[in-house]
């Protein structure tokens, strides 16, 4: 709380309140010195009008109980105190101890402080109406004016704010729109690329898989041979064809080795690659093979016919086929089994199948041709 007077920080313990208008003064800016403040009585802290106030109904006294200092020197406390007025001849000590103003002449019976606080409210109530509905007229077009001018400036501002923000969108939809319209032509152009290079990408698979089916059909590949160390292949070979009964001289053989597995992780044996000089030679060993399959049913070629010793194995003899075929070959097994068919092989690098002895042979070209064996 401050002092209405200097309009400082208010010390409620050492400060005087006025009944009427219950404003608060520093005693500093009543000339009132600590002392003489400590001598006077809560009666006379309560009843206390401050020299606003008082100088309403004492307009012929001097204006000395302003709230502001006018000299250093302190005021006696009965000119700039005692505004009651209570006692009958001027100069005498009303009973606070606080000597009265010389003008108080009245009757100390007829006029009190009660009575003149009366009279003030009535002297007061009509003007300070007037004043208040008029101070709040005054204030409501003010605040009413302060609040358009206000609003008026912020919407002026936002308004230049939108416009900026808007003008900025366009421009970027404008540009992103023109990165749109090249972005979907170069995805049209990159599409037809695709499907230029997808059509010529399938061609040379065709054309691979033609010349990888002709680099190896004079091969034929021997499958679950166990090794030995410091092992003849050529020496097992020799032993296939007289155990098969294919009549192959040295000359017909051009290459016979073992080939790294494709599957690293398996426990099965490399298989072995034989090359002959021509395809006519390898469908000859071929044909004694399945010829002896066929005639030793239930237990076919094994690996104690080629002169391995230890536990008897089953030895497979098919076709040399790429990663590709044996890949298909092996789908075409399971999802045959899968479907019970009886039969599936390969013969000229191309893949059979057949459900029972009834029924015809289904070729399976492709992973879609599978969709075929139901």
């Amino acid at each position: 709380m401050n002092c209405s007077a200097c309009k400082k920080y208010l010390d409620t313990k050492e400060c005087m309140k006025c009944r009427l208008c219950t404003s608060k003064f520093h005693i500093q800016c009543l000339n009132i010195d600590k002392k003489q403040f400590l001598t006077l009585n809560k009666e006379y802290k309560a009843t206390w009008i401050c020299p606003a106030c008082s100088s309403v109904t004492r307009r012929a006294r001097s204006n000395d109980n302003t709230p502001v200092r006018q000299s250093t020197s302190m005021a006696p406390a009965s000119d700039s105190m005692n505004m009651s007025c209570d006692l009958d001849d001027p100069g005498t000590t009303s009973p606070t101890g606080v000597l009265s103003s010389p003008r108080a002449t009245f009757n100390k019976e007829e006029i009190t402080l009660e009575r003149i606080s009366i009279l003030l409210d009535e002297k007061l109530s009509a003007s300070l109406s007037a004043f208040m509905e008029s101070f709040r007229m005054a204030l409501r077009d003010d605040v009413k004016e302060m609040v358009k001018n206000e609003i008026g400036s912020t919407m002026d501002a936002i308004k230049e704010e939108f416009s900026a923000t808007t003008d900025f969108i366009c421009a970027e939809q404008k540009s992103l729109q023109s990165d749109i319209t090249k972005t979907a032509t170069k995805i049209k152009s990159l599409e037809d690329e695709n499907t230029k290079l997808q059509v010529e990408i399938n061609r040379l698979n065709t054309r691979l898989a033609t010349i990888e089916k002709i680099s190896r059909s004079c091969n034929i590949e021997l499958q679950a041979a166990t090794e030995r160390r410091n092992e003849n292949v050529v020496a097992l070979f020799k032993n296939l064809c007289e155990a098969v009964k294919a009549s192959v001289d040295d000359s017909h053989i051009s290459a016979c080795r073992r080939v790294a597995k494709q599957n690293t992780a398996s426990n099965r044996p490399r298989n072995i690659i034989v090359t002959f000089s021509s395809p006519r030679v390898r469908d000859l060993v071929l044909s004694a093979t399945h010829r002896y399959n066929k005639s030793h049913s239930g237990r076919g070629l094994l690996s104690s016919d080629l002169g391995i010793t230890g536990d008897a194995c089953k030895i497979y003899v098919n076709e040399h086929l790429s990663p590709e075929l044996k890949s298909l070959h092996a789908a075409t097994r399971k999802v045959a089994r899968d479907h019970n068919y009886k039969y599936v092989w390969i013969k000229y690098s191309q893949i059979y199948v057949r459900k029972d002895d009834s029924s015809g042979a289904l070729l399976v070209n492709n992973t879609e041709s599978l969709s075929k064996i139901n």
